[in-house]
């Protein structure tokens, strides 16, 4: 009897076309992902005269061996889903959770100890710096309401660059709230409000009125004086925050700290320090776990709040 063909003998057309399948039921971001992990695997496997798909247990487990010494262990766990994926969708056995591919990742996890690093926390203090440090040009007023919109509503950089006009609503206690529409962990669109202050929706107004902007993207590309149609790329939040911290003279260690999360951070440290319970602060950050709100508000300044609940509990 003829043996029957591996489904994958024209590897690296078969498992992009797989990918192809899930346009429309995954985030732009997670297919990106997959295509660049299971290209650097299968890539990999080549070079190592290794079959990729399906894969050996024994050959994922020397991949990651090999990712382990310039890959953190959140990249390798990335990798790993996409390995996995690939195989659900061709409906070949999964060799992801294999004991032996589960003991090197513990191996790789174990060896780097070192702290993930955090993005450097934009508390209110350094976003007035930052904010009071861009100049009054078209750019510099999309810069103020950026980063004062960003800190307010705690977002993430592609949340932030795909808020709307439209979005912009007062709430029903007088406040102004604004509908942060999708994020990294709604994949379905469900949406949450974000809170919106007097001295941010004022920022806000000035951009869009000197933008003639009446609809849409908030935060757009500039040009000149001319504002553009399409929605900032994710990667200019990170851009504009360090070219604000360097106008306002901030050490180069913190700029090199600055990064898209800054502000989010800086927000829940803030919101911490405030005596916010941890709960609300999620539902502000749109978090679904504990432990990652702890990572955010770890370096938060919370001597001041701690002293005061001693003094309380001394009376």
């Amino acid at each position: 009897m003829r043996k029957r063909q591996s489904p994958c003998c024209n590897l690296k057309v078969d498992w992009r076309v797989a990918l192809a399948r899930l346009e429309g039921a995954y985030a732009d971001n997670t297919l990106r992902a997959y295509r660049a992990d299971m290209d650097v695997f299968d890539r990999w496997c080549r070079t190592v005269q290794r079959r990729a798909l399906p894969a050996e247990p024994q050959t994922v487990a020397a991949f990651i061996a090999h990712e382990a010494d310039r890959c953190a262990a959140a990249t390798l766990k990335r990798r790993l889903a996409a390995i996995r994926k690939v195989h659900r969708l061709f409906r070949m056995e999964n060799p992801v959770t294999d004991e032996e591919v589960v003991i090197a990742m513990r191996r790789a996890r174990r060896a780097k100890r070192a702290r993930p690093q955090q993005a450097l926390g934009l508390i209110s203090d350094l976003r007035d710096q930052l904010i009071a440090a861009c100049p009054n040009s078209l750019a510099g007023k999309r810069d103020r309401a950026m980063i004062a919109l960003g800190y307010d509503t705690l977002c993430r950089r592609a949340e932030l660059v795909g808020l709307r006009v439209e979005d912009l609503t007062p709430s029903s206690h007088g406040a102004t709230q604004i509908l942060i529409r999708r994020s990294k962990n709604d994949p379905y669109g469900e949406g949450r409000l974000g809170y919106v202050s007097p001295d941010s929706l004022k920022l806000v107004r000035t951009w869009l009125t000197a933008a003639k902007i009446e609809s849409g993207y908030i935060f757009r590309a500039v040009r000149g004086d001319r504002a553009g149609k399409r929605a900032l790329h994710p990667y200019s939040v990170n851009r504009i925050l360090k070219q604000a911290a360097r106008a306002a003279g901030l050490p180069a260690q913190a700029i090199e700290h600055l990064s898209g999360h800054s502000m989010r951070v800086g927000a829940a440290q803030d919101l911490i320090v405030s005596g916010l319970g941890v709960l609300p602060i999620m539902q502000a950050g749109g978090w679904k776990t504990m432990n990652v709100v702890g990572r955010y508000i770890e370096h938060a300044n919370l001597g001041p709040l701690l002293e005061k609940g001693r003094q309380g509990g001394s009376t």
